[in-house]
């Protein structure tokens, strides 16, 4: 009788099928020729077939040809090296919904059955995926704006500088401190001062290209970043238009607000700059425009 051949089923049989239907967790188990021997409720329930439809077949009896050779290539290696595998993946479950789910595969020895093969379990990470990408936004967001915070426009000035050095290319950094922000928050309140940062913020977003970034770095500071070809050219171009945009009355609670903007561009050269030389350049560019009278821009000489 051959190890799929269906034999009478034992009170052991049944307490072990009633276990591992118990579990939450999709699990399988098939010999060393690919035929599957059973799987528990959740297994049925993630491939949509029953566990009557699954006993004695194979993988490309069952799944697209493409999918049928991962899991295929997969046990062979498993079966061949005997030890155990933990691997990620993303699964589309019969209900058509895509899943983040870690597979665990070990082979397994009946000796008095005289049966070997790969018994199989896969978690559902889905909902943990989505909690650490919420977590890893949060950290490179600011809350307030939307934009990008100071952490992620450095480590994104870091590599466009190590890509611009590679492709010969260059980077400009604006630096950007709101003028007269201070007095409308004093007179108009907290409230009405970060309705007026978020729309500061959308009116530079309008200002720059759509794979440029844009970032909130603290209080009343903006940072933009941009990197390509003709970046000097590009900074002076998205300058003027911020000033232009930023100059224009901001409404807000029936209130007309006028502020404006003071911007410090620096951009890269031969030299091998690191990001806080940028940063810093930028800064100092900035706060020359602040000292002979604001609402200007000026590149770092």
């Amino acid at each position: 009788m051959s190890n799929t051949d269906k034999a009478p089923l034992t009170k052991q049989d049944h307490l072990l099928q009633a276990v591992i239907n118990a579990v939450p967790a999709p699990i399988f188990y098939k010999n060393s020729d690919g035929c599957y021997l059973g799987c528990n409720k959740a297994f049925e329930e993630y491939v949509g077939l029953s566990k009557k439809q699954l006993i004695g077949k194979t993988v490309f009896e069952l799944f697209d040809l493409d999918l049928a050779l991962i899991y295929d290539e997969a046990d062979r290696k498993l079966l061949d090296h005997k030890a155990p595998q933990v691997y990620e993946a993303q699964v589309r479950y019969a209900d058509g919904s895509l899943h983040d789910v870690i597979f665990h595969k070990a082979v397994f020895s009946a000796v008095l059955e005289n049966i070997d093969g790969i018994v199989g379990v896969i978690l559902d990470v889905t909902e943990r995926k989505q909690a650490q990408k919420e977590l890893e936004k949060l950290a490179i967001t600011d809350d307030l704006t939307g934009l990008v915070n100071r952490y992620f426009i450095v480590k994104a000035l870091e590599k466009a500088l190590l890509r611009a050095d590679r492709n010969n290319t260059q980077v400009a950094f604006l630096m950007l401190d709101l003028d007269n922000f201070k007095a409308v928050n004093d007179t108009y309140g907290h409230p009405t001062g970060d309705a007026l940062i978020i729309d500061v913020g959308k009116r530079i977003l309008s200002a720059v290209r759509g794979n440029d970034i844009v970032a909130r770095i603290g209080g009343d500071e903006f940072a933009i970043l941009l990197d390509g070809e003709n970046v000097h050219d590009m900074a002076q171009k998205v300058a003027q238009k911020v000033l232009t945009l930023l100059h224009q009355t901001f409404v807000i609670d029936g209130n007309d607000l006028n502020i404006g903007v003071s911007i410090g561009i620096a951009t890269s050269n031969c030299e091998k700059l690191t990001a806080s030389d940028i940063m810093k350049s930028a800064d100092i560019a900035m706060y020359e425009v602040k000292e002979r009278g604001k609402g200007d821009y000026q590149f770092y000489h």
